[in-house]
């Protein structure tokens, strides 16, 4: 995972707003695309119908399972039909890459699994070698409907820059609570009172939602910055040490936006509402 060591929910010992000082913190805890997930909330609340909603989305955007939409699609090249989870996070993927100018880009996906079968057969990629992958990568060439989604062979997709923060969006809009704390890979906020988290060592009151790149969660070799943050444009990652957390409106644009500032690139004008902590 890219960032679970540096984003942390802070201690009882933080101050709660007036409101919520006589009510007791009720906590859920639970798994979801292979990472433990939580909710902290206050009242009474319903997870039935979030659990759902989000179970649906993981069968159709988890990479562990051959039989998914995603996997089946990179795959194959083709995909008619595609659910509606998959269609949501490719619009969300296709505003983030039009805006970044193609900074963001979900089909790196084929040369990040490229450069690690490189790495782990102790081979050093070659600037030829990467040049030549990279032409697989580009989300123009990504064609998608409510009826189908088509790209060129060679090209796959992931959705590892978004997903978590759309599954916490997901949750976060289908559950009942008059105050919670979401965390599914990323963090949001449901309600209007403020939830204390600490983001590298620091203690900070979250209103929005919340996230955290880094590449150190997943280096590619032992002995160059390669890691699974990756520039679409160079096939070069960030130093693995490079810490980014950005606040936002939702999860998935904050999960998206530390994703480009974390491989170089500046929160574009768009989005001038979020905030690099």
């Amino acid at each position: 995972m890219k960032r679970r060591r540096f984003l942390g929910i802070s201690g009882a010992s933080l101050a709660l707003p007036s409101c919520r000082k006589s009510a007791e913190v009720q906590q859920w805890k639970g798994l979801s695309m292979g990472i433990a997930v939580s909710v902290q909330y206050y009242g009474e609340a319903d997870f039935e119908p979030a659990r759902k909603v989000v179970g649906e989305a993981e069968k159709a955007l988890t990479l562990w399972s051959a039989d998914s939409a995603l996997s089946r699609l990179n795959r194959e090249g083709l995909l008619t039909n595609p659910p509606a989870p998959l269609l949501a996070c490719l619009e969300k993927a296709r505003e983030l890459f039009e805006a970044s100018e193609g900074l963001f880009d979900p089909t790196i996906h084929s040369f990040l699994e490229w450069a690690k079968g490189e790495y782990e057969a102790g081979r050093e990629p070659r600037k030829e070698a990467i040049a030549s992958q990279l032409e697989r990568v580009d989300f123009d060439q990504v064609e998608f409907s409510k009826t189908k989604i088509t790209m060129p062979p060679g090209f796959a997709l992931s959705f590892n820059a978004i997903a978590q923060g759309y599954l916490t969006d997901l949750f976060t809009e289908n559950f009942s609570s008059s105050s919670a704390l979401i965390h599914f890979g990323e963090y949001r906020v449901l309600g209007t009172a403020p939830w204390p988290v600490e983001v590298k060592g620091e203690r900070y009151q979250l209103t929005r939602a919340l996230a955290v790149s880094s590449g150190s969660g997943q280096r590619l070799s032992a002995t160059s910055a390669a890691n699974h943050l990756i520039d679409p444009k160079t096939g070069k990652s960030p130093p693995p040490k490079k810490v980014v957390a950005v606040e936002a409106d939702e999860a998935w644009l904050a999960d998206g936006l530390s994703t480009i500032v974390a491989i170089g690139g500046k929160v574009p004008e768009r989005f001038a509402t979020a905030l690099v902590l």
